[in-house]
């Protein structure tokens, strides 16, 4: 059973998206590029298509405001722009679907930004055009990722709370490792791990273990 703690903020998570599901798919699409010549292109085209736009200026913008709901629309320089967006979110414990856009894109960058969850890059001349399919086929996508981006955001929200103590025992835990086999890996007494561990469970919200665990594979899974 999940615990009561990661299920509250599944709830919240799943809340925020709902507005995003219903059926025209309009949606909130935030623009993340430091042109403001294209942030500005960019919400025209957003606007026109009838879905409501946001811009910033940079990634570290986006992440302040940390919106609930839409997609991320990011200006890519091939340098990994988006993928550095995705990470960010990853980071602040919240996730919305990022696509990236650019004239051109080099493979490399479109193979690691794939897999680390980025989940489109539009190119081309007619982008409007392009953006009036891309937004509805990845809200339908974000749609279908939405119950395992919801428990990993809500499992990466929990951990955060953790000292750092506390998250080496939780990684120690999910390898493996006994409570003797974490003091010596900490170099700690097996008493102090029993402490870190019981507050660790506590802020978890887990009743056992295998709780504990599930959350941290929560909060590592794409």
């Amino acid at each position: 059973m999940a615990s009561r703690a990661l299920d509250d903020v599944i709830g919240a998570v799943r809340a925020s998206y709902d507005q995003d599901s219903s059926g025209d798919l309009r949606t909130t699409v935030h623009i993340v590029s430091e042109s403001a010549g294209d942030r500005a292109m960019a919400a025209r085209m957003i606007f026109a298509l009838g879905h409501h736009a946001e811009v910033y200026s940079s990634a570290e913008e986006f992440i302040e405001h940390a919106p609930a709901r839409g997609l991320a629309l990011v200006r890519e320089d091939n340098s990994g722009c988006a993928q550095r967006l995705v990470a960010l979110m990853c980071n602040a414990g919240f996730w919305l679907p990022a696509v990236a856009w650019s004239d051109t894109f080099e493979c490399d960058v479109v193979v690691s930004g794939v897999k680390a969850g980025v989940l489109d890059y539009i190119s081309g001349q007619n982008l409007a055009e392009v953006l009036r399919t891309k937004i509805r086929g990845v809200l339908l996508e974000a749609n279908r990722l939405r119950s395992q981006q919801e428990r990993r955001a809500a499992a990466l929200r929990i951990i955060a709370r953790l000292s750092q103590r506390e998250s080496e025992v939780l990684n120690s835990l999910a390898e493996g490792h006994s409570n003797k086999e974490m003091a010596r890996l900490l170099d700690i007494s097996p008493r102090t791990v029993e402490i870190h561990r019981m507050k660790m469970m506590g802020k978890l919200g887990a009743k056992s273990s295998a709780e504990a665990i599930r959350i941290k594979l929560d909060a590592d899974r794409y």
